[in-house]
């Protein structure tokens, strides 16, 4: 009986995307990941595993397409809303060096 990886992939993938959604976590992840199998595709080929890397190669491709939703969707997520809507997150706090400094106090008498 043939084990059916890719449909295996493509659910544990499709329940990463919806976990990275949810969790808000960097949409770059799977792009990354894609990128070292992509290596790791190369080595096998090299080896002489053309059927494995054909199967690594489709992997790839699957990462990097969901690399691509989860970055459009932040990129939605994170537009800035139109004017009277309220935010769709609360603003960060300022860094320290952007707030207005003390004036110098003169020498002490």
């Amino acid at each position: 009986m043939d084990v059916p990886y890719t449909a295996i992939f493509l659910v544990l993938l499709l329940v990463y995307l919806a976990y990275s959604v949810w969790a808000r976590l960097d949409g770059r992840y799977p792009i990354g990941a894609a990128l070292a199998l992509l290596v790791v595709t190369a080595v096998v080929d090299a080896a002489g595993d053309t059927n494995a890397a054909n199967s690594l190669a489709e992997f790839v491709f699957f990462l990097l397409a969901g690399g691509v939703v989860l970055l459009l969707i932040e990129h939605v997520r994170d537009r800035p809303s139109p004017a009277g809507a309220a935010p769709s997150r609360p603003a960060a706090p300022k860094s320290p060096a952007a707030q207005p400094t003390e004036e110098p106090k003169g020498p002490a008498d």
